[in-house]
C-alpha cells in the first residue's frame, strides 16, 4: 500500500545540509513507490504566534498567511520528516514558528475535545533530521523536545531522529556519506520495510 508522505524543509538555505538529508529521505520514498509531498517553509508566508488565545474559542488562528494551508496537509499525510537545522541550541527561527503556530491544533484537543486521529488508514509516525555546526553535548535536545512535542500535537508517533554534528557550512554534509546512509535506513524504517 502507497503511503503519503510529508517532507518539512525548515532551514533558510535551501540546499543546506539537513535538507540535502532530507531530499535523500524524500528519494527514498519515491523510489519505494510512496506518494511525497515537500514544503520548504522559506517558501511560505509565516507570521509568529501572537498569543492572542483566539484559537482557543474554535481551534482556528486569526492570522491570515500559510500556516492554515500547511495544517491542512498536517493532519492528511500517513508519515512525516521533519528536517531543521541548529541554532543557538535549539531548532531554527522557521520550524519554532511553524510550531508555534500549531497551537490551533492544542485547544481542539484540548479545550475543544476534537480528535486529529483519522478512523480509518494508517497510524501516523514520523522521523527528526537534524544538523548541527557545533558538537557540544546536548546540541539537539532542546530541538528533539520541541519536535516530540509538535509529533504529540498532531497525534504523529514519534520514531526516531537522525543527528549529525560538526556539520555547519553548506556541503560539509558530503564529509559524512553514512549519514545519508542513516536516513536511508530510517526511512525505510519508517515506512514499514
Amino acid at each position: 500500500m502507497a503511503l503519503s508522505v510529508l517532507g518539512i524543509a525548515c532551514s533558510p538555505r535551501r540546499n543546506g545540509n539537513s535538507t540535502r538529508l532530507l531530499l535523500e529521505g524524500m528519494k527514498t520514498a519515491q523510489s519505494e513507490g510512496h506518494i511525497t509531498e515537500l514544503v520548504y517553509l522559506s517558501d511560505l508566508n509565516m507570521s509568529p504566534c501572537q498569543g492572542c488565545g483566539a484559537c482557543s474559542a474554535k481551534g482556528i488562528c486569526v492570522i491570515k498567511d500559510d500556516i492554515p494551508k500547511l495544517q491542512e496537509k498536517l493532519i492528511s499525510f500517513d508519515r512525516f520528516i521533519l528536517a531543521a537545522p541548529i541554532y543557538f541550541m535549539g531548532i531554527n527561527a522557521q520550524a519554532k514558528i511553524m510550531i508555534d503556530r500549531m497551537q490551533t491544533f492544542w485547544a481542539r484537543k484540548y479545550l475543544l475535545n476534537q480528535t486529529l486521529i483519522r478512523p480509518s488508514g494508517p497510524e501516523r509516525s514520523g522521523i527528526f533530521i537534524s544538523t548541527a555546526g557545533t558538537q557540544l553535548p546536548k546540541v539537539f535536545d532542546c530541538a528533539e523536545g520541541s519536535v516530540k512535542t509538535f509529533f504529540h500535537m498532531l497525534d504523529i508517533e514519534f520514531k526516531q531522529s537522525c543527528v549529525f554534528s560538526k556539520v555547519d557550512k553548506i556541503g560539509d554534509i558530503d564529509e559524512f556519506p553514512e549519514s545519508f546512509e542513516e536516513v536511508r535506513k530510517t526511512t525505510q524504517s519508517l515506512l514499514g520495510f
